[in-house]
C-alpha cells in the first residue's frame, strides 16, 4: 500500500497547495476582542475552523461545529473510532519576518507563514489523507474522525468543551510534533505570580520602575523587553544619564546582546533589549529578553516591590531553565528534565508585577507534589499565585497496538527505525488514552514552530500526507 498512498499524495499536490495558501492566509491568532456567540476565541479562529468544515462538506464528509469551540469531520461507521486531532489557532507573530506572516510565500520548496508547521499545514495534510482514504473506497471497520481544536495555543478550553459535549476517541494520533512518534508528553503547571506595587517614600536612589513589558505568549521565550524608569527631580542630570548609559553599553557587550537606551523629554529612561525566541518547552534554546533586561536593571538599586520583581526575574528565573532556584528540579527516564519558561512579564505602578510561568514536568512525576513545592517557594519569595492551571502528563507504553501499527507504517514509508520520542510539548494526543503525536517533522529537520519565518517543507507535508493516509487505513481497517 505504501506506493499507492504516495502516488495519491503526489496527485493532490496542486489542490493541496492552493487550499493551504488560502488556509494560512487566515489570521487565526486568538482575539477575544472579536469573540462572540459561536466564535469563542475571535473572528479569525472561527474563520479557520469554518474553512476546514466547509472543505469537509464540499468533499462529502459528515461535519459538526460545536459552537465554535471545535469541529469534526467524520468518515465511516462502527462502534469503535480512530481520532485524528488537529488545531487551527496559531501563536502571535512577533518580529523579524521576511515576508508577512499571513501572506504565504513559497521559497526553495518551503511555504512560509504563521501556522505552516504548527499546526495548519499538518492539519490540512491530515484532512487530505482522510479524503484519500475515502476516495480509495477501501473498506473500514471503524469510524474515523478528524477533530479540529481552536484553543490549543492558549488554554485548551476547546478540548474541555469537546469532552463535555461529545465522545473523545480512545485511540488515534495528532500530527503536531515529530516523526517517528511521541509517546510520552510532559504535563504542565502554568501559574501567574503576582506582587502588588509598593515603593516606600524617600527612596534614596530616586529611581522608580514605571513599566516593564516582555513577552505575550506563555509558551514562548520572549524575544523583546522594554522598561521605563523615572527619576526624582534632583537626579535628572546629564552625568547620571551618561553613567547609566556607559554601564548599559558594557552590559550589552558582555552579554553579546542588542539593545537601546533613550532619554525622554520628561527625563525618563527607556531601555529595550532583544532576546532569542524559542518554544516554551525548550527555553534553553532561546534567550529570555525579559530576564536579561532585569539582570541589568537590578544593578540600579530599586526598592520594595520593584526590587522584588527584578530579583525574581534576574536571581530566580534568568537562565534557570530546569527550576533549580524554584526548588522544583526533577527528571525521569521517559521524558527528561522539568523545564521552566517565564513567558509573560509585566510591571506597572497601578497593578504591580506579574510573571506568567510555563512549567513542564516529566511524564511520570506527580503534579500535586510539585505544585506544593512551587507554592512553598513562591510564598518564601513574598509573591502570591493569582492564577494556576495544570494539565496532566501522558504516556503510552511501547507495546501498545497503536504504537506497533504506526511504527510499522512509518518504517515502511521511510526505511528508518521508529524510535519512540518524548516531548516537553503538549499535543491533543494526550486527550486520548492511547493517543500519540505522529509527525509532521521528520528526523534532522529544523522546527520553526512559534518562531519568525515559520515554514514547512512542501515535499515533507506530502510525504506526511501519504503516511497519515496509510496510518488511518491501517488503524481503521
Amino acid at each position: 500500500m505504501r506506493e499507492y498512498w504516495e502516488q495519491q499524495a503526489l496527485l493532490q499536490k496542486d489542490a493541496f497547495l492552493a487550499d493551504l495558501k488560502s488556509f494560512l492566509a487566515i489570521n487565526s491568532i486568538e482575539d477575544m476582542s472579536t469573540a462572540a456567540a459561536g466564535k469563542p476565541f475571535g473572528e479569525g479562529v472561527a474563520q479557520a475552523l469554518e474553512a476546514m468544515l466547509d472543505r469537509g462538506v464540499h468533499d462529502g464528509f459528515q461535519t459538526k461545529n460545536l459552537e465554535g469551540y471545535a469541529g469534526t469531520i467524520s468518515y465511516g461507521e462502527g462502534d469503535d473510532e480512530i481520532g485524528v486531532l488537529v488545531h487551527v489557532d496559531v501563536v502571535t507573530v512577533g518580529e523579524g519576518w521576511i515576508t508577512p506572516p499571513f501572506e504565504p510565500s513559497i521559497r526553495d520548496g518551503k511555504i512560509y507563514a504563521r501556522g505552516a508547521i504548527d499546526d495548519k499545514g499538518p492539519a490540512l495534510a491530515a484532512y487530505y489523507a482522510l479524503k484519500m482514504v475515502k476516495d480509495s473506497g477501501l473498506p473500514l471497520q471503524k469510524r474515523v474522525r478528524l477533530i479540529i481544536g481552536t484553543d490549543e495555543e492558549s488554554g485548551w478550553l476547546c478540548m474541555k468543551y469537546f469532552a463535555e459535549h461529545d465522545q473523545v476517541p480512545q485511540v488515534g494520533f495528532s500530527p503536531d510534533s515529530s516523526f517517528p512518534m511521541t509517546h510520552a508528553e510532559k504535563g504542565q503547571i502554568n501559574p501567574t505570580l503576582t506582587i502588588p506595587h509598593h515603593v516606600p517614600l524617600g527612596n534614596p536612589n530616586g529611581l522608580r520602575l514605571v513599566s516593564f513589558i516582555s513577552g505575550d505568549q506563555g509558551n514562548s521565550v520572549p524575544d523583546k523587553a522594554v522598561a521605563v524608569i523615572d527619576f526624582d527631580h534632583d537626579a535628572k542630570d546629564e552625568a547620571t544619564f551618561q553613567e547609566i548609559a556607559g554601564r548599559w553599553a558594557e552590559f550589552l557587550r558582555l552579554h553579546q546582546a542588542t539593545g537601546n537606551l533613550e532619554q525622554t523629554e520628561a527625563g525618563q529612561l527607556q531601555f529595550s533589549i532583544a532576546g532569542k525566541p524559542a518554544h516554551g518547552m525548550e527555553p534553553f534554546r532561546g534567550v529570555n529578553a525579559g530576564t536579561l533586561l532585569a539582570l541589568f536593571l537590578k544593578t540600579l538599586s530599586f526598592e520594595a516591590s520593584e526590587y522584588s520583581f527584578l530579583s525574581l526575574l534576574s536571581d530566580i528565573l534568568h537562565e534557570d531553565h530546569y527550576g533549580e532556584h524554584l526548588h522544583m528540579a526533577c527528571e525521569d527516564e521517559v521524558s527528561g528534565k522539568l523545564t521552566v519558561n517565564a513567558g509573560i512579564l509585566r510591571y506597572n505602578q497601578q497593578e504591580g508585577g506579574s510573571v506568567r510561568l510555563n512549567i513542564r514536568y516529566p511524564a511520570t512525576i506527580s503534579c500535586p507534589e510539585y505544585v506544593e513545592k512551587l507554592e512553598r517557594r513562591v510564598d518564601e519569595l513574598g509573591w502570591t499565585i493569582s492564577n494556576l492551571r495544570t494539565s496532566k502528563s501522558h504516556y503510552v507504553p511501547k507495546d501498545h497496538p497503536v504504537i506497533q501499527t504506526l511504527s510499522r507504517v512509518y518504517e515502511e514509508h521511510t526505511g528508518m527505525t521508529a524510535h519512540l520520542l518524548s516531548s516537553g510539548g503538549a499535543t491533543y494526543a494526550k486527550i486520548m488514552s492511547a493517543g500519540v503525536a505522529f509527525g509532521p517533522l521528520f528526523p534532522g529537520k529544523e522546527s520553526t514552530a512559534h518562531l519568525a519565518n515559520e515554514y514547512a517543507e512542501i515535499d515533507d507535508l506530502l510525504k506526511a500526507m501519504a503516511i497519515y493516509a496509510d496510518a488511518i487505513y491501517q488503524l481503521a481497517k
